[in-house]
């Protein structure tokens, strides 16, 4: 393009989230064949984690993030709304730049519902178009491209974005605040330890 470029300016704040209680047994912890520490601190992880996926994900961008799927652009509409052809997944594919297309974080993201449904489906001499991963680790591919499940996407329903496709290393920025506070509270719920943790994040 022979275009000037222009450039524009948005501000990634942070938001903080923040886990529910986790009620702490000293009488469990002390009795168990094995540490407590590690599965509270994996516990607390894992609420974290899911909980900033969802809103860098589905995020609305009004007092948390705005996730990727609120905030990118539509490319390709689907002729039917629980289903997928093949021809609509090259349409979706081809609607992103070229330049954008060739990158190492390029992929696909779906539910795993939507990912059931891609496994169905073959080309034109009957093939299908899901490849399994064949090493482990690695993710399974759809027409060459990587694809992530992500189960705070949106399923295959009228309206809903379902599928995602594109280098989200480039198109999608997350400000992730390094850091994560635990809150002590050995006094409400004696004789348990109450324990939530906190982290700020954000994206857009």
């Amino acid at each position: 393009d022979s275009g000037d470029i222009a450039l524009g300016k948005t501000t990634l704040l942070a938001y903080a989230l923040a886990t529910p209680w986790i009620k702490w047994s000293f009488e469990l912890a002390q009795d168990s064949a094995f540490g407590f520490e590690p599965l509270l601190g994996k516990l607390i992880g894992e609420r974290i984690g899911r909980k900033g996926n969802a809103w860098l994900t589905t995020g609305s961008g009004n007092n948390e993030p705005l996730g990727f799927v609120t905030g990118a652009p539509v490319g390709h509409v689907a002729a039917a709304t629980d289903a997928l052809t093949f021809d609509e997944i090259l349409d979706l594919e081809h609607s992103v730049d070229p330049a954008y297309r060739g990158g190492p974080k390029v992929r696909y993201q779906m539910h795993d519902q939507s990912v059931k449904a891609l496994r169905k489906l073959k080309d034109g001499n009957g093939n299908y178009l899901w490849r399994e991963a064949f090493v482990a680790g690695q993710p399974s591919t759809l027409l060459g491209y990587p694809v992530a499940i992500d189960e705070n996407m949106p399923g295959m329903t009228t309206g809903a974005l379902p599928i995602m496709f594109g280098d989200f290393r480039r198109g999608y920025l997350i400000n992730d605040r390094l850091g994560t506070s635990v809150l002590r509270d050995p006094f409400t719920n004696k004789p348990f330890v109450n324990f939530y943790a906190r982290k700020r994040v954000g994206g857009g």
